[in-house]
């Protein structure tokens, strides 16, 4: 599961399009704005990054970007029926005050009840979803209609050009979180489709440079990556409790990690482990080395920076390219961010890469627990 991240539809128009209605002194419907000459062309974008340590998370996201002018998509309706209509509490087939709006809100999305600044807008409680509303032209109405789950997708070792893995499409592929009250509450979860891993015919070896294909009928879309290896967490510097590094409030770095030589920034997430049912993400964030000894990088994170208490890092490290589509200012169209090419050699949006995952558990205790032990 993943929070949320906007990959489907075409970011540079999207944003070229709010530009345009920020700078408008008449308010316009988004359906006048088809009435304007735009050469956008829907294009395919595949992003495909290998879980090398666990290869069976593995989704291949292959979809069609959009722009918000497509009234075919964005059209105002509740396509997929998760609208819900104000409750008839007392059943005389109208709203009335007190009674429950649920999405029923109007245009302006927002309930005019208990607010003496807002009189009920547009469709507020009329019983018919209205443009606007919630579930209306939301993100997983959108986001099915985005899909092709037509094509094969296979995964190649170039050495020897043999196929190592399978993908086979899934409706259900994945799912991300909606979060809202200060990222401490799960609005929403989204499921997306996608192709996900079936067949795994040998283990990856990070010696090695691999190849995903995607064809269809004639068609054949390919991106070459090399995976780079998971962190190497240095654990001699510490004490060891089993699988948990004790570190006190007084050890500022830690955990400390070692990685390869071509790392080009880590991802890192940090959950405090209340019980075994209730983990919370504390943190999530990018970081690059800190040093480099004997032609090997260092990591490592602060622990001054949090409570004493139980926790679990994970460190995740992106192969090169991966980490360049991630963390560039370069428009996803330049060659040197998506490594996809179509049987033209012309570049295709996206990225092919990997990700290695690797986490170990730090409890944090006070400097004077640790005199006491």
């Amino acid at each position: 599961m993943k929070r949320l991240k906007y990959t489907t539809i075409n970011l540079l128009s999207f944003i070229l399009l709010l530009i345009i209605l920020s700078n408008c002194d008449k308010e316009m419907l988004l359906t006048e704005f088809t009435d304007y000459e735009f050469d956008y062309q829907p294009e395919i974008r595949i992003e495909a990054i290998l879980n090398t340590e666990f290869p069976e998370q593995t989704v291949v996201r292959i979809d069609y970007s959009i722009p918000v002018t497509d009234t075919s998509i964005f059209n105002g309706r509740d396509d997929d029926g998760d609208w819900t209509s104000y409750e008839d509490v007392n059943g005389n087939g109208k709203w009335d005050d007190g009674e429950p709006l649920n999405d029923d809100l109007g245009k302006d999305g927002m309930s005019s009840v208990d607010n003496d600044f807002m009189e009920p807008d547009d469709g507020e409680g009329d019983g018919l979803p209205t443009n606007g509303e919630p579930h209306i032209d939301e993100l997983d109405e959108i986001i099915s209609q985005l899909h092709d789950s037509t094509f094969t997708v296979e995964l190649y070792k170039k050495s020897t050009d043999t196929r190592v893995a399978d993908f086979a499409w899934q409706a259900q592929a994945d799912s991300m979180e909606i979060i809202e009250n200060d990222e401490t509450e799960v609005k929403e979860i989204i499921w997306f489709g996608g192709y996900k891993l079936t067949t795994l015919l040998e283990p990856i070896d990070y010696d090695e440079e691999y190849e995903f294909r995607v064809t269809k009928n004639s068609s054949e879309i390919t991106a070459s990556f090399q995976p780079e290896p998971p962190v190497n967490y240095l654990t001699d510097f510490f004490t060891m409790d089993n699988d948990t590094l004790i570190a006190t409030e007084a050890d500022s770095l830690a955990p400390i990690w070692s990685t390869g030589t071509n790392p080009i920034v880590f991802w890192v997430k940090v959950e405090r482990i209340w019980a075994a049912d209730s983990i919370e993400i504390i943190s999530d964030h990018p970081s690059a080395p800190i040093d480099l000894q004997n032609g090997i990088y260092l990591g490592g994170d602060f622990t001054t920076l949090y409570f004493p208490g139980l926790y679990r890092w994970s460190v995740y490290v992106p192969s090169h390219n991966y980490g360049q589509y991630v963390y560039s200012s370069l428009p996803i169209t330049d060659s040197s961010i998506s490594n996809w090419r179509d049987e033209n050699g012309d570049v295709v949006l996206g990225c092919a890469g990997s990700m290695a995952i690797k986490s170990i558990y730090v409890r944090i205790i006070k400097e004077v627990e640790k005199i006491d032990q």
